[in-house]
């Protein structure tokens, strides 16, 4: 093997299933039904979370993607983090 040669690690970084929450209503219709999903995801936070939930065909939640934690009252997030769910 050459000395001056450095072994580099390949990584990537996947979707990890962390938990789930029973979600009643099944479908979402209206902000209202946002806001019913992610009430108790979000009611002890203390800063900013930008998130994604993904809809299947009929408007029934997939998933909630954390795509983003921001500050006390912001959080910058590009468009590639909002599209890669």
């Amino acid at each position: 093997m050459n000395k001056s040669a450095k072994r580099v690690n390949i990584v990537s970084v996947k979707l990890v299933k962390e938990t789930s929450v029973l979600y009643k209503k099944r479908t979402i219709r209206s902000p209202q039904d946002a806001y019913e999903l992610l009430k108790e995801f979000l009611e002890d936070k203390d800063r900013e979370h930008f998130i994604v939930v993904t809809l299947d065909t009929k408007n029934q939640p997939v998933s909630i993607n954390v795509c983003h934690i921001g500050s006390l009252n912001a959080s910058i997030v590009s468009p590639r983090e909002v599209v890669r769910p």
